[in-house]
């Protein structure tokens, strides 16, 4: 682990380092080409002055041209006839009328297309020659030296800038080259990047799981060396494992409840359904006795209508308060069958509204049951493992205390004494010891003997003990009863651990009670 601890750190300082490099050097390169396009723009400007004298160059030659033709006009009276015949001429034909200026405005701008094309130099070179034959054609009598050398400059100006473009064009081709080359490195220097990341992210994962490993041997190394921490977490396991059972108790006495009242609901339905069929069937009695009293008396209204005209004493006749009785008991009868059919009904839809919250209560009763199995499940488990780490620290316990048994027994197993009075005295005090160790673990004591002795106190007890054993040993020495004091010590205080461990777990019982009574009654208090 530690050698891979140092490999996963020494890549990372590595790839540290070369990203550091290919970053000095995109830096560099950065500059570099910085620098170049500050040269070019500097060449650039160049080029632009060298026009504008071109330009200032163009102006003063068409300037010389004009005093030259002055000049000429002035001295010889010849030229100036044979100029108004070349202008005669050029009225002629209008195709022959380019001046001498024009022309050197025409080369002129020949040397600025040439200038700007990358093999310039030669070009600007002939139009310069053109533009000097130009002027001696022009004046071939009286050249002018001044003329010349400023041509001359512009040649030797013109062909710096040109070397300098060439140069500055050249540099340019190169940093291009240098930057599409670097392009390719930083791409790849990316790719390397995200592959290193990758596996970065892959080692740092890796590490995280080792270390992961690592806490978790540590921690079952120190419940190794700690066996406490096992026991306590197994009571905390069982402590919750008896709440647990305590709840699913509980829930399952909720359940049998509310299936007793979905039993009494359904007795209550079926109670309220015969009513209702009651109530109908004296619905219709009613109503046939209605029928029969109607028919009744249309009868014997018949009768008498048909017996007024023949026996007018034998006629049967109806009071008004009579018929109004018959009529208002009919009415009577069949409101109160009403009322019995509403009441019906109602008891109906409140016995089938009780069976729906009840049907409700059952499936979350259901549900808390199936919760708590599965927690109780997985209480389980985690005692089951909880058991499985006692018994191998019992295990590991016992045999350690077995190896240290043999080392003591070995290391103290045969004394070698000088005098013999010594090996007397040792033997005599082993054999004391010897017996009360064997009469201590004869007699047990039970935990009803325990509570007598502290309810008793120590005088008490001791007699009641230690009566019996006064007639067999008379005699006992100061050793044997120090023992004595010592055993019931030992006794006390185990006896005493027993019962406050009693004492937890049924304060832990007692809790896990109140808890499931609390829980219950919260749920009366919603469901009403």
């Amino acid at each position: 682990m530690i050698l891979f601890i140092i490999i996963f750190f020494l890549i990372c300082n590595l790839q540290k380092h070369e990203d550091s490099e290919q970053a000095a050097e995109t830096i560099n390169v950065q500059e570099q080409a910085a620098q170049l396009e500050n040269e070019v723009a500097v060449k650039e400007r160049e080029t632009l002055d060298v026009l504008k004298e071109l330009e200032s160059t163009k102006k003063i030659i068409a300037d010389l041209t004009l005093k030259i033709q002055k000049e000429s006009t002035e001295t010889s009276p010849d030229e100036a006839v044979k100029s108004e015949e070349t202008d005669q001429v050029s009225m002629a034909e209008p195709e022959d009328q380019q001046p001498e200026n024009v022309a050197v405005d025409v080369d002129m701008e020949g040397v600025e297309e040439n200038l700007q094309q990358p093999s310039g130099s030669v070009l600007v070179e002939e139009n310069l020659n053109r533009t000097t034959k130009d002027l001696a054609a022009v004046n071939p009598q009286q050249p002018s030296d001044s003329v010349f050398v400023e041509l001359e400059q512009t040649k030797e100006r013109l062909n710096r800038t040109t070397n300098d473009l060439v140069a500055v064009r050249a540099a340019v081709e190169l940093l291009r080259n240098s930057i599409a080359k670097e392009k390719m490195l930083l791409e790849r220097g990316r790719e390397k990047l995200s592959s290193n990341n990758s596996l970065v992210s892959s080692l740092e994962d890796e590490l995280d799981q080792t270390a992961q490993k690592l806490e978790t041997l540590k921690d079952l190394q120190k419940r190794r060396k700690d066996p406490s921490d096992i026991f306590i977490e197994i009571k905390k396991m069982t402590s919750e494992v008896q709440e647990l059972r305590s709840m699913a108790n509980g829930s399952k006495s909720d359940a049998m409840l509310l299936a007793a009242e979905i039993e009494q609901a359904k007795a209550s339905i079926s109670t309220a359904e015969i009513r209702c069929i009651a109530a109908k069937k004296m619905e219709e009695a009613a109503r046939a006795a209605e029928a029969l009293a109607l028919a009744e008396i249309k009868a014997l209204l018949s009768s008498e209508s048909s017996l007024e005209g023949e026996n007018s004493s034998d006629a049967v006749t109806l009071s008004m308060e009579e018929y109004f009785t018959l009529c208002s008991k009919a009415l009577e009868a069949d409101e109160n069958s009403k009322k019995k059919v509403g009441d019906a009904m109602q008891q109906v839809d409140i016995a089938n509204s009780s069976e729906s919250e009840l049907v409700k209560r059952l499936e979350d009763a259901k549900l808390e049951v199936e919760e708590c199995k599965k927690a109780l499940q997985e209480a389980l488990k985690w005692v089951e493992a909880a058991n499985h780490g006692k018994l191998a620290v019992e295990e590991i316990l016992g045999r350690w205390k077995s190896e240290s048994g043999h080392r003591k027994r070995s290391i103290g197993g045969s004394p070698k004494f000088k005098n013999a009075t010594q090996r007397r005295k040792d033997s005599y005090s082993m054999d004391i010891v010897d017996d009360v160790s064997d009469r201590s673990f004869k007699q047990t004591l039970s935990i009803g003997q325990i509570l007598s002795m502290k309810l008793m106190g120590p005088d008490g007890y001791d007699k009641s003990v230690w009566d019996d054993k006064t007639s067999e040993t008379p005699n006992i020495s100061l050793g044997q009863i120090l023992n004595r004091s010592g055993v019931l010590c030992r006794e006390d205080m185990a006896s005493r651990r027993r019962i406050s461990g009693k004492r937890k777990k049924f304060a832990l019982t007692g809790l896990s009670v109140l808890l499931a009574k609390q829980s219950k009654s919260k749920k009366k208090r919603e469901s009403f």
